[in-house]
């Protein structure tokens, strides 16, 4: 008991020792994900919003506080490192690790140093496409993409999804599938295995949470580990920046 009223002390006196602006701040929705010193000895802090990171730099009297970017003599933003630091960079990493552990079916080389992952509808022609763009890249060797399937446009598309998934080679049909052009008849499972069920589920809420509007929604990671997000078929150039 002493133990606990002790943490639960330190956790008070810690929160207490936040400056009024910043707590205010936080009771409007906003996180606090970091603490630093900019310029000056100028107190810093890294907060986000709906998945929107801004810096906030507290006045000397400890009572105000600005919200925006910093920017040097030179004009050069100061904030973005701080933000990309304690906001995007945990964000992207948490967020490709919700991607692995998803059911998708693999194209391409397993050691391939470039990896896409796309959501995609059995019953959309721009997946298709994509797939088909995609295969110099995948016999390269350069690319492994990584198909997570959902069923969204039509109302038996979880069927058809879940035909791909539950087949004894699921590469092997997805592949012949798309090169079909959505023309191979599948085998419509009579039952779908409840474990496709959640898997289906599972991939249509994190390409929600991901903030997926249409098929396919592209992720990869830039040269930076930072995560990005392509919507709908890309064009030439995007799809050599993808790639």
């Amino acid at each position: 008991l002493s133990l606990a009223l002790l943490t639960s002390t330190s956790a008070l006196a810690t929160e207490a020792k936040l400056p009024a602006p910043i707590t205010a701040l936080q009771q409007q929705g906003f996180e606090l994900k970091g603490e630093f010193i900019g310029p000056g000895d100028l107190a810093g802090y890294v907060m986000q919003f709906q998945g929107q990171g801004t810096t906030v730099f507290l006045t000397p009297d400890k009572q105000h506080a600005i919200m925006g970017n910093l920017v040097d003599a030179s004009g050069k933003n100061l904030s973005d490192a701080q933000v990309e630091k304690w906001v995007y960079a945990p964000m992207a990493k948490e967020m490709w690790q919700k991607l692995e552990k998803n059911h998708w079916i693999a194209a391409g080389k397993a050691d391939a140093p470039q990896i896409v992952y796309a959501f995609a509808d059995p019953y959309c022609p721009y997946c298709t496409q994509f797939w088909q763009n995609a295969q110099p890249w995948l016999n390269s060797g350069k690319v492994q993409l990584r198909v997570l399937m959902v069923g969204m446009l039509r109302p038996d598309s979880g069927q058809k999804a879940a035909a791909i998934m539950m087949a004894d080679d699921p590469a092997k049909t997805l592949a012949e599938y798309e090169s079909s052009k959505g023309k191979l008849a599948l085998k419509i499972p009579t039952t779908i295995k409840p474990e496709i069920t959640k898997a289906l589920e599972d991939n249509l809420a994190l390409m929600d949470e991901l903030g997926g509007t249409a098929t396919p929604s592209i992720y990869y990671l830039n040269k930076d580990g930072r995560l990005q997000q392509h919507q709908g078929l890309p064009d030439e150039e995007t799809m050599k920046t993808i790639m």
